[in-house]
C-alpha cells in the first residue's frame, strides 16, 4: 500500500468511532443504573420522593392547633402584623407539645427567643419590597437606650404584636 492509501487512513477513523460508540453504549448503560426508575414522572424529580415525604410522620400542624389552648396570644397573632408568620417558626413544631390523639400536653413548647430570629425579616436589605420595617439592629437598640443582648428585641417588643 502506498502512504496516502484512503483505506489506510479510514481505519483509524473506524476505530475512533467504534471506541466513540463503546463509550456511549457505557455511559447510558451506566446512568441506566445509577438513575432511579421514578426519575422524571414529575418533571426533572423522582417521582417516588413523594410517597417517602407523605409516610414521614406529621410535625407541623399550623396555627389553627394553637388557638384551643392559647386563644388570646392566637388573637393578638392573628390581628397583629406578623398574622403572616406562622406560629412554629418561632416556637418549634407543635407535635413535640401536644400529642393531638390523646389531646393532652406531652412538653413544653419551646420559644425562639434571639434578636437573631428577628433579624432574619427585619435587618436592613435593599432588596427588600418598600415600606417593610427594616432596621440596623444594633443602631436601633442604642437609639432607645436599650442593650444590644441576644433577647434585646423582646425588651421593646410583644412578638405576637409588635406595635
Amino acid at each position: 500500500m502506498q502512504p496516502g492509501n484512503s483505506i489506510e487512513h479510514s481505519k483509524h477513523v473506524f476505530r475512533a468511532g467504534l471506541l466513540l460508540v463503546t463509550v456511549l453504549v457505557i455511559l447510558l448503560l451506566g446512568r441506566s443504573f445509577c438513575v432511579p426508575a421514578t426519575w422524571g414522572e414529575y418533571g426533572r424529580y423522582r417521582g417516588a420522593n413523594v410517597a417517602e415525604h407523605m409516610s414521614e410522620p406529621l410535625r407541623h400542624l399550623g396555627d389553627d392547633s394553637c388557638e384551643p389552648c392559647h386563644e388570646d396570644q392566637y388573637a393578638a397573632h392573628r390581628e397583629g402584623v406578623h398574622h403572616r408568620v406562622r406560629c412554629e417558626l418561632c416556637h418549634g413544631t407543635a407535635t413535640g407539645h401536644v400529642d393531638f390523639d390523646e389531646g393532652e400536653k406531652i412538653g413544653d413548647m419551646p420559644v425562639r427567643r434571639s434578636r437573631e430570629l428577628c433579624e432574619t425579616c427585619h435587618a436592613r436589605l435593599d432588596a427588600r419590597p418598600p415600606g417593610f420595617p427594616q432596621i440596623d439592629p444594633r443602631q436601633h437598640v442604642m437609639e432607645n437606650e436599650g442593650e444590644f443582648s441576644p433577647e434585646a428585641c423582646f425588651d421593646c417588643h410583644d412578638p405576637h404584636s409588635p406595635y
